[in-house]
C-alpha cells in the first residue's frame, strides 16, 4: 500500500474515532474541526491539529479527506475537496437531498476522483456473512427483510431519525435486494419537532412479491440493532448488540403453503471479530491506491437517498 496522506475534518463523537484508526494505520496528516475545544481535547500530537480548514482542503500534500461534520455541511465541504483533487470519504449520510448528491457525484466524474460513503455495515463481518449465507443459498428464495435500529438518542435538530439512522439499514436493504423498492409506505412520529420525525416504521415492497420492513427511533428505552432475512427454507438473523459469538444466527424454521410452521434447528455462524470501522477505512484506502470504485461509491450512496426520500416523501 503506497503511503497515502489522509486530511479529516470534524473529531467529535465518531469523527475521534476515525482519527484514532488513520493514525494506527499510518496515514494520518491533518485534523480540523470547527469546534477548537474538540480538536485541542483530542488526544493525539498537536503537530496533527490545523486551525484552518484550508489547511486541509486546499493542501496539495493531502490525497484525501475524510468528512465527519454535521450532514448540512457535507455537500459544500465534499465540493470544495473534490474542485481540489481530493478523493473523499462522507461519513454518513451521503447528504440531505436528492439534488445535493447530484450535484456531488457531477463533480466527482469531472475530478476522476473516488467517493466513499461511510454506510459502515457493509463492512461489518456480521453483514458480510449474512450475505455470503444468502448466496450460498442458506435460506432460499429472500421473502421478507426486517430491520430494528433503536437507541436513546442524540437527538438530531437539522436531519431525522431517517437521515440518522435508517440510511444504515436502507443500505443493508439494498445490498441484498440490488434493486429499488416500488412502493413505499410509512407511519411516523413526531415528539421533538413538528418537522422532523424521531420514530419511523416504512415498509418497502419490491418486485416478486419481495418486502422489508424498517423501525428505527432515537427515543427508544433500549437498544436494538437487528437486522433479520426471512426466506423460503429458513431465517438469518444479525443482532450487533450481541458478542461476536452471537451476532450472527441461522435458524431453519419456516412456515409451509399450508401456514403451518414448521420446527427448524437453529446455530451461531463463525465470524472473525474485526473492527469494521478499520476495515471500513483500509478499503477506502485500498480503493485510492488501486484507483477502483468501493462497494459503497457514490452510486451506492445515490440509491440509498433516492429511498430516504421515497420515504420522507410517503410521511
Amino acid at each position: 500500500m503506497n503511503k497515502l496522506k489522509i486530511g479529516v475534518i470534524g473529531c467529535g463523537n465518531w469523527g475521534k474515532n476515525i482519527v484514532h484508526n488513520l493514525l494506527e494505520l499510518n496515514v494520518l496528516y491533518k485534523v480540523y474541526d470547527a469546534n477548537k475545544v474538540s480538536l485541542q481535547n483530542l488526544p493525539i500530537s498537536d503537530s496533527y491539529k490545523s486551525q484552518k480548514i484550508e489547511d486541509i482542503i486546499e493542501n496539495e500534500t493531502i490525497d484525501a479527506v475524510v468528512i465527519c461534520t454535521p450532514p448540512i455541511t457535507h455537500k459544500d465541504l465534499a465540493l470544495r475537496t473534490l474542485k481540489n483533487h481530493k478523493h473523499v470519504y462522507i461519513e454518513k449520510p451521503f447528504c440531505l437531498s436528492l439534488e445535493e448528491a447530484d450535484e456531488i457525484i457531477a463533480t466527482a466524474k469531472d475530478s476522476k476522483k473516488i467517493v466513499f460513503i461511510g454506510h459502515l455495515l457493509n463492512y461489518h463481518n456480521g453483514f458480510i456473512g449474512l450475505k455470503n449465507e444468502i448466496k450460498n443459498n442458506q435460506i432460499g428464495n429472500i421473502v421478507h427483510i426486517k430491520a430494528n435500529r433503536m437507541h436513546f438518542g442524540v437527538i438530531r435538530k437539522f436531519e431525522s431519525v431517517i437521515y440518522d439512522l435508517a440510511c444504515h439499514d436502507i443500505s443493508m436493504i439494498l445490498g441484498i435486494t440490488n434493486d429499488l423498492p416500488i412502493n413505499v409506505s410509512v407511519n411516523a412520529l413526531f415528539k421533538n419537532s413538528t418537522h422532523i420525525p424521531d420514530s419511523i416504521n416504512a415498509i418497502l415492497k419490491f418486485k416478486h412479491n419481495l418486502t422489508a420492513m424498517i423501525n428505527v427511533d432515537w427515543m427508544s428505552p433500549y437498544k436494538e440493532h437487528r437486522f433479520s432475512v426471512l426466506g423460503s427454507k429458513g431465517s438469518l438473523i444479525f443482532d450487533d448488540t450481541k458478542d461476536w459469538k452471537e451476532k450472527l444466527c441461522i435458524n431453519h424454521s419456516l412456515i409451509n403453503d399450508n401456514l403451518n410452521v414448521i420446527k427448524g434447528d437453529s446455530k451461531f455462524i463463525d465470524l472473525k471479530a474485526e473492527q469494521p470501522l478499520k476495515k471500513e477505512l483500509v478499503n477506502f484506502l485500498d480503493c485510492i491506491n488501486k484507483n477502483i470504485q468501493p462497494l459503497t461509491n457514490h452510486e451506492e450512496g445515490l440509491r440509498v437517498q433516492k429511498v430516504m426520500k421515497m420515504i420522507e416523501d410517503h410521511i
